[in-house]
């Protein structure tokens, strides 16, 4: 990134001495998306803006587009979803009146990633399916992809089982067929997860440990080690029985250690995963309420990561109204 930024600004230097204000709205954006990659989330979106006050001075409605989404994403990941839902509905709006339907596909998938933060499950899942509907229309099967495995969340939040494993297993079909291991990995993980909260101890253990060794082989070691300790806080919670096939899977898998120093971690993932535990025991006072989640036994073997201290009001004053789906 540090060898982009300095052709960027070399580049820059000339588009402003020779006057190309297209040119230079361009290289703008660019230099905010190098700081948003470095989560120099204010940087980000002032170099954001000088793009768009240009896109917009020069009547680009389709380069404006583009910037108003990448506001809309450093508003979430600094968790501002009003500033957000402003910014995406403002990237839409253009990219309808332009006729751009990738552009509209991708407004409405962040849309429903909104609505999913604000456990607006059905509003989420409407503006997933429009996009998935334009992903599928233009064979953009990476992308349809992603959107497959954000209804299986959606499903699996609703406690629809059978559906989230049917989506999952959809999208992981596409991803391994395109060799996208980085992706794959975040479904396994999925599924994982989704094996534990029905019950299968066994499968759960296989498909995080795949997921390991994925990210791991895809140089993400922090998801390897997000991974590891979930798997770690799942084995915590499971009875004695479970808690011994986990520590043998792990074993066997030659992972190293079964320990873990899981220090801040441990209290934000096992925050994040009280759903677990609150699904099972409503689970075993309703014994019919996961029936036929599950179609057969399963062999060995979550997507955006989202922390953000406090947003910014970064489109909610541009023009835009920030009405909720």
């Amino acid at each position: 990134f540090a060898a982009a930024e300095a052709w960027y600004h070399k580049s820059l230097a000339l588009k402003e001495k020779q006057g190309n204000e297209l040119g230079a709205a361009s290289t703008y954006h660019q230099l905010g998306m190098i700081a948003q990659e470095h989560r120099s989330y204010a940087t980000a979106e002032a170099w954001y803006r000088k793009s768009l006050a240009l896109k917009e001075k020069l009547g680009s409605e389709s380069g404006a587009a583009s910037t108003y989404h990448q506001l809309g994403i450093v508003a979430q990941q600094q968790h501002d979803l009003v500033a957000a839902e402003a910014c995406y509905r403002k990237a839409l709006a253009l990219d309808e009146k332009q006729g751009n339907e990738q552009g509209t596909a991708g407004a409405y998938h962040q849309l429903g990633t909104i609505a999913e933060e604000q456990h607006s499950y059905a509003a989420a899942e409407t503006w997933y399916r429009k996009s998935l509907a334009i992903m599928e229309k233009h064979g953009n099967e990476q992308k349809a992809a992603i959107t497959y495995h954000q209804l299986g969340v959606i499903a699996q939040e609703q406690r629809d089982f059978g559906a989230a494993e049917a989506w999952y297993r959809k999208s992981l079909a596409i991803k391994e067929k395109q060799s996208d291991e980085h992706g794959a990995a975040g479904t396994y993980g999925q599924l994982g997860i989704l094996a534990y909260l029905q019950g299968y101890i066994d499968e759960s253990g296989r498909w995080l440990i795949k997921a390991i060794r994925a990210f791991k082989s895809c140089n993400n070691p922090e998801g390897a080690r997000q991974t590891a300790s979930i798997f770690l806080i799942l084995q915590k919670m499971a009875s004695p029985p479970d808690r011994a096939k986990l520590e043998a899977l792990w074993k066997a898998a030659d992972l190293g250690t079964f320990q873990g120093e899981l220090g801040q971690r441990e209290a934000v993932l096992s925050s994040a995963l009280e759903d677990v535990e609150r699904y099972r025991d409503q689970a075993a006072e309703q014994p019919d309420a996961f029936a036929g989640a599950r179609q057969a036994p399963r062999g060995s073997g979550r997507d955006a990561e989202r922390s953000r201290p406090g947003g910014g009001g970064t489109c909610v004053n541009a023009g835009g109204d920030g009405d909720k789906t």
